[in-house]
This record gives C-alpha cells, structure tokens and sequence, in this order.
C-alpha cells in the first residue's frame, strides 16, 4: 500500500478521536489489534479496505462523509505547506507532460511565474538536447526515477543554470502513466566555484612544477661546489620535496569527491601490498610486518591507495626511533560488513593536532602544511562511507584504523 493511503489512515485515526467519535474509533482500532501480526503493508491495505465499512457501521452518512474530507484537507494542506516552503523547485506534470503544479522555489530558481507556467509543456526548460529529453520522459513512462541527474536549464532571463533534477512517475488507478513530479535544485554557484578552483589548482601547480625544476637545477650546480653533507643542501632539497608533495595534494584534493557514484571495488589483497612495498622503497631502514588477506574487497574512493600511504608514510616520518617499526593488518567484521585496516607504530604518537584532523566529525581549519596529508586522508575515507579511528598501539605508539564498507554482491 502506498505511504498516502497510510497516512490517510493514521488522520482519520486522529479526527476520529478529535471529534468524539470514540466507537468508531475503537471499532477500527480492534480491526489493527486483530491483524497485529501481519506484515505491515498487509495489515495497511486491511486497515484501508474496511475503513469504509466500520465508518458506515458506526457513523451516520454525512458524520462519514465529513470525517472522510476533512482527512483529505488535512493531507492536502500538510502536502501544500510543504511544497510552498521548499527550497527547491518542485513541478508536478500531468500525463500530457502539462504543468500543473509550479511551486515558489521554482519560481525564484527558474524565474518564471506559476500562472505563467501552468499548462505548459515540461522538461522545455531542459537544454540537453531533444533526444535526451525524450529519453528522460521515456524512462519515466516505464515507470523508473531519475535520481540527481546533473542537466543544464535554461532560466526567465535568458541565462542557463546548472541544476540537478529528481523525478519520479505518478500512476493513475489503473496503475498507468499519470504523470510525473520534478524537483530541480540549482547548483550553479557550486559549480562555477569548482571550475575556478580547478582552473587555480592546475595553474598553481604547473607553475610550482616548473619553478621547482629551476630551482632544483640551481641546486644540483651549487651543490657541486658544496661538501657532501651541507646541511643547508640538505634542507633546501627537503623543502623542495614538501613543496611537489603539496602539489600532489592538492591534485588530489581537486579529484576528490562526495559522491557514490565515484567508489570503486578495491582489492586490499592487491593493493595493501604495493604500498608496502613502496613505503620499504625508502632509504631509511624500516621493518614492516603485515597480515594481509590474498583478497578481500571494500568499496572505496579511488584515491584510498593514497590515504593508505598518507598513514604508512606519516607512521615513519616522525619516528624517532633508531628502526622504525610498522604492522598492517586487516580485520573483518562479516556481521557488520565493513572491514578495518590498522597500521601501527612504534613512534613517539601522534600529536593532539593531527589526530583530530583525522578523526574530528567536522571540518577543522587546517593549521600547518604538514596535516594536509592526513586531512586528504579523512576525506578519502569518509567519502568511501568509512571512518577514521586513532588509538595507542601494541608496539607503544600509535594506531590508525580505516573503516571501510565490505563490498556486499
């Protein structure tokens, strides 16, 4: 049964008991008590179907016929309230594809006024071309839902908006075609500030590559007049190598997404291992253990790998130990379907600052360079749907643990 008809009931549940009317009530709540252990859409469709007979039993006609309408203007109002105040913009079309219903959000989004767009035609406003348009009707007509499909549309003044649309048909009593609501939410200004972020982040990073390849060239020339172990040679090759790992992140940062559709089925029996075998590719001597299923599959952003290396490289880099020691290791929770992966170390512990980059529920200011990695980290992963977690560890420093979605099909 449909979630109308399910409310329809629990209304008249509340005016019959507003109104007095205590028999009829009781005679529909004993009607619920003698079905309680049916499954819930069945026992709805019970309820609804002898609603009319216990109203014709208890009540007389008009006593019926008021309580049946004032159910449905009260539903009708709640309905209205809701469309008038959302923030979006909300269009109901009929099965001629006419608009009959245009809210005030789709008012100040796309500009047009209500009376000036009842009985028109929808998707017109829609820019992707005919075919498209027809194609998204056609999926509709079949009876499926669009779901935050990102379109261009076109606005009263003249100009295109970015938008992103939810649609989902409506069914006539013979269960046809009955035409279809829309909810369009203009993401214009998320958009253009994404195409100038991109922009700034390729130009800034094209710019520091070719900067730090004349520098670095400089260096390698000053550094043959220098002994071996300057230590100022050094230190500028250490800061150069900071700046290119900056760059990287913030490459990163620029693919970054929230959205499911860019997760992706990742192996950690494949992929744990190379990026061990790169953080043992340093050379400083480090001593790596790891329990590592041949295959296990987690559902994740495509840049995990490089959260992964963030936590291994971040569990060396301020090890002030004579040997570095870090454990990888997996563990899967079949009940809960997730999986964790733990790297451990050995080191003095992860500051007060950097744990809470990872593992803060909101977003935090980002205080120094440095925490950039594990900030990109915590975003990989909570846009994977998993969480961060951070805990002393067995070997006396600290534990990092990735909790991920098990991949289910």
């Amino acid at each position: 049964m449909s979630d109308h008809a399910d409310q329809l009931v629990g209304t008249l549940f509340r005016i019959l008991s507003e109104e007095g009317h205590r028999e009829a009530r009781q005679a529909l709540l004993n009607t619920y008590r003698s079905r309680a252990t049916a499954e819930r859409t069945e026992l709805t469709e019970g309820l609804f179907s002898e609603l009319v007979t216990v109203l014709d039993e208890q009540v007389d006609t008009q006593t019926e016929v008021d309580v049946l309408a004032t159910a449905v203007e009260r539903l009708l109002d709640r309905f209205s309230a809701v469309v008038r105040v959302a923030p979006v913009a909300v269009l109901v079309v009929d099965d001629d594809s006419r608009i009959q219903v245009w809210n005030d959000g789709a008012e100040r989004i796309l500009g047009w006024a209500g009376a000036e767009m009842r009985g028109r035609t929808y998707p017109h406003g829609l820019t992707e071309s005919p075919e498209t348009a027809r194609e998204l009707c056609r999926h509709l007509r079949d009876g499926e839902r669009l779901q935050g499909i990102e379109a261009r549309h076109a606005h009263e003044n003249g100009s295109v908006l970015d938008v992103r649309v939810w649609a989902a048909p409506l069914q006539t009593d013979g269960q046809g075609f009955g035409g279809a609501v829309f909810v369009v939410s203009d993401i214009t200004r998320r958009k253009q500030r994404e195409q100038r972020l991109a922009v700034l982040n390729r130009v800034l990073r094209h710019n520091i590559r070719n900067d730090v390849t004349i520098v670095r060239g400089h260096l390698d020339m000053l550094a043959d007049e220098r002994p071996a172990d300057d230590e100022h040679v050094g230190t500028i090759r250490e800061r150069l190598s900071n700046i290119v790992e900056l760059s990287r992140a913030a490459r990163n940062i620029e693919q970054l997404g929230d959205e499911e559709a860019e997760r992706t089925p990742v192996d950690l029996g494949a992929v744990l291992p190379e990026r061990v075998r790169r953080l043992q590719s340093q050379p400083r001597e480090i001593t790596v253990s790891s329990e590592i299923p041949d295959s296990l599959t987690v559902v994740a952003h495509e840049l995990f790998p490089y959260a992964v290396d963030n936590v291994l490289e971040n569990a060396v880099e301020h090890n002030s130990t004579d040997t570095p020691r870090v454990e990888v290791s997996v563990e899967s929770d079949a009940s809960r379907n997730h999986v964790v992966v733990a790297v451990a170390d050995n080191g003095p512990g992860l500051p007060p600052t950097e744990q809470e980059v990872l593992t803060s529920q909101t977003e935090t200011p980002l205080n120094h360079s440095k925490g950039l990695g594990l900030w990109l980290t915590r975003w990989i992963v909570r846009s994977s749907d998993g969480q961060v977690s951070v805990g002393e560890s067995d070997l006396g420093g600290t534990r990092v643990s990735l909790r991920l979605p098990k991949r289910t099909d």
